[in-house]
């Protein structure tokens, strides 16, 4: 009696609130989109497209209607991947790929031994010295900067933007950096630049030898994938995210659970949540996981070029990158740009307390929301403050996500949209 009472309940409970968010479900989609399986949703093995085959099932399962077959959006670019193991050593002595050093991703493939000469506070503050150390033929050196030795953040900073610029015409670069941020490119450039972290090179180190292997694909085939509810209305609001992340350095793999498995998990929860509705939303609602953000917003620039629906017609965009954390808060990226809106989203955490707190901002272009902003369509970008510090780096895995303003955000977006 008393379970045919609680089955009872549940049934009540979720014919009077429709879908209420399912945490589980959440997590389970950041496991799986950041597992193995996906290779990091990158473009070595088509992992990216490995992601596009599932999440289509997923928008299908949920019951969207698609605009094109199985959801997609295809388009092309060119693309630079390192599939097969790099290798470096300083004076004889290999490092670990990912974790001590990494690549610049525009780098050729490239082999050899090179001397390692180094950029010292003298060099940089002295003209004479500055003058004689620019005579020099650097066109089979790697260049460094002694940190240390410079002890001034901003002569780092000019020393470090002269070497990615190879102004001195090296014929290579080396970085040294607490963080290991790896990337993607679809160019490459003559010359290769190493980042290292700081703890595993001095300026003691004299040579460098190495062997990196790159592929650069002209023609990489690509898709983002868009699904939508209609709505009594043809305007209509997107809620996006990008799928992508960096897929492999070698056999070194970036599960990319935080940037941004989370932020596919909230569109498609919020996709679960309207298509449960029964009643019909007063806006279409567009749900779409871009690729290629990684490589420079390539997915969402080519869907606001190519519109699956007017892009005159779309009250706005929320973008989600990055929100399975924040003890912070959470930062509303483009905020201040749209201020009638933001005052909705303040109105409505002033009452609710979704979230401990909001901190909107000027115009970026740090994400997929920029590819519509620069075409006048309002857009804002969500992501969670304070946490995990391991974004592009292969540490990113779902283990370490605490969620902390997930659900806020959710109640937040859904409330938002039901405001007319």
């Amino acid at each position: 009696m008393i379970q045919k009472l609680a089955t009872l309940f549940s049934v009540c409970l979720f014919s009077l609130t429709g879908f209420a968010q399912d945490m589980n479900y959440t997590k389970q989609l950041v496991e799986k989109l950041s597992s193995k399986e996906f290779h990091g949703r990158g473009y070595v093995y088509k992992g990216d497209s490995i992601a596009a085959a599932y999440l289509s099932k997923e928008m299908k399962t949920i019951g969207l209607q698609s605009f094109t077959k199985n959801y997609y959006q295809p388009y092309t670019t060119s693309i630079n991947t390192y599939p097969e193991n790099p290798m470096l050593k300083l004076d004889g002595v290999e490092l670990e790929s990912a974790s001590e050093y990494i690549v610049n991703p525009n780098a050729k493939s490239c082999a050899g031994e090179s001397e390692l000469c180094w950029i010292t506070k003298d060099v940089l503050t002295n003209q004479r010295s500055l003058g004689d150390f620019m005579k020099k033929d650097l066109s089979n050196s790697f260049l460094a900067i002694d940190s240390t030795g410079l002890n001034n953040k901003d002569l780092y900073n000019f020393a470090q933007a002269m070497l990615k610029k190879n102004v001195f015409n090296a014929k290579g670069v080396v970085l040294i950096n607490g963080k290991l941020k790896f990337s993607a490119r679809t160019k490459v450039v003559d010359y290769p630049t190493f980042m290292l972290k700081s703890d595993v090179i001095s300026p003691d180190a004299k040579k460098i030898s190495y062997n990196i292997k790159s592929q650069f694909i002209e023609e990489y085939h690509t898709q983002n994938l868009v699904g939508y509810i209609p709505g009594k209305s043809d305007t209509c609001i997107v809620y996006s995210a990008h799928y992508d992340h960096l897929g492999h350095f070698g056999d070194k793999f970036y599960p990319g659970a935080n940037d941004n498995a989370s932020g596919v998990a909230m569109v498609l929860d919020l996709a679960k949540y309207f298509k449960a509705k029964k009643k019909k939303p007063h806006y279409t609602l567009v749900f779409a996981l871009f690729s290629g953000e990684e490589a420079g917003l390539l997915g969402s620039k080519h869907y606001a070029a190519n519109p699956l629906l007017p892009l005159a017609k779309t009250k706005i965009v929320l973008n989600f990158d990055m929100v399975a954390t924040g003890d912070k808060g959470i930062y509303v990226i483009n905020g201040k740009t749209v201020p009638k809106e933001m005052a909705k989203f303040t109105a409505i955490n002033k009452e609710k307390e979704y979230v401990f707190k909001m901190f909107p901002t000027g115009e970026s272009s740090s994400s997929d929301h920029a590819s519509f902003h620069e075409k006048g369509v309002k857009a804002v970008f969500f992501y969670t403050h304070g946490g995990l510090g391991d974004y592009h780096e292969t540490t990113d895995t779902a283990d370490k996500l605490g969620y902390d303003q997930f659900e806020g955000i959710f109640k937040l977006i859904t409330d938002y949209t039901e405001m007319k």
